[in-house]
């Protein structure tokens, strides 16, 4: 994929459905960083939209990536331009920020994930964000954070790895935060 073909795929898109924006947004920056050897990571907002199947609504993209020169460059070419932290499409009212270089959580559980035919993003790993969520919900009082970490947990209880939760706590109250979540998730099963 060129970077004029992709340009003009994103500017098809249609800015009222935001949540397939946002992904086919996602796989065409994704397929444009492959030849660079770049991987951008969906964390945040749209990666909590994604595992709720669209319940959480998000207004922006954020990845964690290296290469944020080449990032920045090829979303300058697509038609985003730099607001601060941000680079915004006007188009399509989307907004893309690089927060980190670092995934805060396991490259090897990161989750590739076919959009269509051939578009595709990367993923922090369902565990990783709800740990994200968790962290915000102890240490910010979030509660926004603690609804969602608490949601996706519940949502996906059999699919999530219990142990890795437990071993990437930091604190205290953050495992008994999670202790918590998994206590009142297990009375609503019985």
């Amino acid at each position: 994929m060129n970077v004029e073909i992709a340009r003009e795929e994103i500017n098809s898109l249609d800015p009222d459905d935001k949540y397939n924006a946002m992904l086919q947004t996602a796989a065409i920056i994704t397929k444009l960083l492959e030849g660079e050897n770049i991987k951008p990571i969906i964390v945040g907002g749209l990666s909590v939209e994604i595992y709720t199947q669209n319940d959480y609504a998000t207004r922006d993209i954020d990845f964690v990536s290296d290469g944020y020169e080449k990032i920045s460059e090829i979303l300058l070419k697509l038609g985003f331009s730099k607001e601060g932290r941000h680079f915004v499409h006007d188009k399509i009212e989307i907004a893309v920020e690089i927060p980190s270089s670092d995934l805060e959580g396991d490259y090897d559980k990161v989750n590739k994930v076919e959009i269509e035919e051939g578009k595709y993003v990367y993923l922090i790993s369902l565990e990783d964000i709800i740990i994200d969520r968790l962290r915000a919900a102890v240490h910010w009082k979030s509660e926004q954070d603690t609804y969602w970490g608490f949601k996706l947990l519940a949502k996906n209880f059999n699919e999530v790895n219990i142990d890795y939760l437990f071993k990437r706590v930091e604190t205290k109250s953050e495992k008994d935060e999670l202790s918590d979540w998994i206590d009142n998730i297990k009375r609503d099963i019985n």
